[in-house]
């Protein structure tokens, strides 16, 4: 299980990689979009040159194309500042399948993003996809019950890995607003969460926790009177 820094905005990644264990980052055109309104004027492929640089682990970076041949180059280009690390985000839809197979093909890992149905994970782990990407809150505003819709995920894609020999298909869930939304995809079966900075900053204290820590620290300022 892993967590993904879900931002694009170098000083909150560093801030927060320095702190919470982190697998890598993971983007998206509205998250790009995000930290240059945020005053970072940096270009999508000069973002990726500098998470390579300053977090370890896997970045997910995602085309903006929505044609065939454009997404593939935009896809191609993102891989090649670093095969080994960099994973596309492909959307999940008839061009992004196309995409996706020929990416594939040449042995690359995918994301496929925006999974919603059964049937479009089932699709996504028989080209031996490597994450696919659901959206938590998204689908609880659609009226969807995203922790079922998860574990519905999980289970199939658990059965397609006992009975064939592909390798396995994570479910990587994004849109996670809340602690308790973390905690529910996690219970769900997600085998690892996308989280912005303020909220893997967050996941870590508890009101509990901070009582407890504070009683201790106070006591041991009692025993060194002693």
């Amino acid at each position: 299980m892993a967590f993904y820094i879900d931002s694009a905005f170098l000083d909150d990644i560093t801030n927060t990689a320095r702190t919470v264990p982190c697998a890598g980052v993971t983007t998206n055109p509205t998250i790009l979009l995000a930290a240059q309104e945020r005053g970072q004027l940096l270009a999508p492929g000069e973002v990726l040159e500098h998470l390579l640089r300053i977090v370890e682990g896997d970045i997910f970076m995602q085309p903006g194309a929505s044609e065939e041949e454009e997404m593939y180059a935009q896809a191609m280009s993102y891989i090649q500042a670093d095969a080994l690390r960099v994973i596309p985000k492909i959307p999940m839809n008839h061009i992004g399948m196309r995409v996706a197979r020929r990416l594939k093909a040449q042995r690359y890992r995918i994301a496929f993003t925006a999974v919603v149905t059964i049937a479009q994970a089932y699709s996504a782990a028989l080209i031996s996809t490597d994450f696919v990407i659901p959206y938590f809150n998204r689908m609880e505003r659609s009226g969807i019950d995203a922790a079922q819709r998860i574990s519905e995920m999980a289970d199939v894609l658990h059965n397609m890995q006992t009975t064939q020999t592909t390798g396995p298909t994570r479910i990587l869930t994004a849109s996670i607003k809340t602690r308790e939304e973390a905690a529910l995809a996690l219970l769900a079966g997600s085998d690892d969460l996308a989280v912005t900075s303020e909220l893997l900053l967050d996941l870590l204290t508890e009101a509990l926790s901070a009582e407890a820590i504070e009683r201790f620290a106070q006591d041991w300022q009692k025993m060194k009177k002693l």
